[in-house]
C-alpha cells in the first residue's frame, strides 16, 4: 500500500535514528508512534537483551513477527521496525501490504559511533571495539539489500538533524496519493 493512509514504516540498521526520527515524524503527521522493540518489551515484560538471553534470536524474531502481523492490521501509525525485522519474508509481506517503507542509511562509522556506549544491543553486547565494527559491517552487508527495497531510501553520509530527516519524510508521505 503506497498511500498516505497506510502506516509509515521506518527501517534501517540499529543506531540509524528510526525511533528518534519516528517520534518527530509522528508529531509532524499527527499520528501515533510505535517502536516495535519497545512494544515487544511492554508486551513481554522483558528487555530485548533478556528476550535474547531467554529465547535466543529465533525466539525473539517469532515474537517480533507476531507484533508486526498485528500492527499491520491497524492504520495510520508511524512504526519504527527492529533492524533485522525486514529480512523475514512474512514481515516484509505484512509491511508492504499495510504501508509505505522508508529506510534510513548511514555509513558504518557513524553507526558505530552512535552505538559505542549502548548496552541494549544484544547482537553487539559481547564484542570489543574492533569486533563491534566487524559485526556492524557484516550485519549491514546482510541487511542492506532488504533496506534497499524500501519505497524511499535516505542515504545519509553525515550526521543530520533528526527534525530535518523527519521533515524530508513528511514531505514525501504528504505527496503520496
Amino acid at each position: 500500500m503506497k498511500s498516505g493512509d497506510g502506516h509509515v514504516y521506518l527501517m534501517g540498521f540499529m543506531g540509524s535514528g528510526k525511533t528518534r526520527v519516528g517520534r518527530i515524524l509522528a508529531d509532524f503527521l499527527r499520528r501515533p508512534f510505535i517502536d516495535t522493540d519497545a512494544h515487544i518489551e511492554e508486551e513481554t515484560g522483558l528487555s530485548i537483551n533478556a528476550l535474547f538471553e531467554k529465547k535466543g534470536e529465533a525466539g525473539f524474531r517469532e515474537i517480533e513477527r507476531n507484533v508486526i502481523r498485528c500492527l499491520a492490521d491497524t492504520r495510520r501509525c508511524v512504526i519504527s521496525l527492529g533492524g533485522g525485522s525486514v529480512i523475514h519474508p512474512e514481515n516484509w509481506e505484512a509491511i508492504v501490504r499495510s504501508g509505505t517503507t522508508i529506510a534510513l542509511s548511514y555509513p558504518p562509522e557513524i553507526l558505530a559511533g552512535r552505538l559505542e556506549r549502548k548496552k541494549d544491543r544484544p547482537l553487539l553486547n559481547q564484542a570489543g571495539d574492533h569486533q563491534r565494527m566487524e559485526i556492524i559491517r557484516t550485519l549491514m552487508t546482510e541487511r542492506e539489500p532488504y533496506y534497499r527495497r524500501a519505497d524511499l531510501v535516505l542515504h545519509l553520509n553525515r550526521e543530520i538533524d533528526p527534525e530535518a530527516v523527519a521533515d524530508m519524510i513528511r514531505r514525501y508521505v504528504e505527496a503520496l496519493p
